[in-house]
């Protein structure tokens, strides 16, 4: 294992990666008010951004842990391959709301968040996603000086 493997960094993305993963299997947003209308609810990783939000999380703690595997550095653990993943997760979530805004604007905000927890703990996790990869840069910037 090289010395770069196990960075606050990537504890950070690791932790960030594991939220939204926790968040795809909760409920994302609900509607109806149980006084006339039947409640509907709907569970995040049923959805196509949602998973594919998964499926770019995985991604992500997979290559958090690839260097793990290796005696030597890998070229695939660069800051840019985190930031490109976090783009695409930030871009499917984005999807995912604008989905629920124009399908079901009532629940697009899910107040109290109880209505949608999982719609916020994806917010949450994407942002100590963002705070990890901005940490993975500034680690990368202060090796360089």
């Amino acid at each position: 294992m090289h010395h770069t493997s196990a960075t606050r960094a990537h504890w950070i993305i690791a932790l960030g990666a594991i939220v939204v993963v926790g968040s795809t299997f909760l409920q994302w947003w609900q509607s109806g008010d149980g006084a006339g209308l039947p409640e509907l609810k709907g569970i995040g990783i049923s959805d196509g951004p949602t998973f594919l939000m998964f499926l770019i999380c995985v991604t992500t703690l997979l290559l958090v842990t690839l260097p793990f595997a290796s005696e030597r550095p890998i070229s695939i653990d660069h800051p840019l391959t985190y930031l490109g993943l976090f783009v695409a997760a930030v871009a499917s979530y984005v999807w995912r709301a604008v989905q629920l805004f124009t399908n079901q604007p009532q629940s697009l905000l899910p107040w109290p968040p109880t209505r949608g927890i999982g719609f916020w703990l994806a917010a949450a996790g994407l942002a100590l996603l963002a705070r990890g990869v901005f940490e993975v840069f500034e680690e990368r910037r202060r090796r360089l000086y």
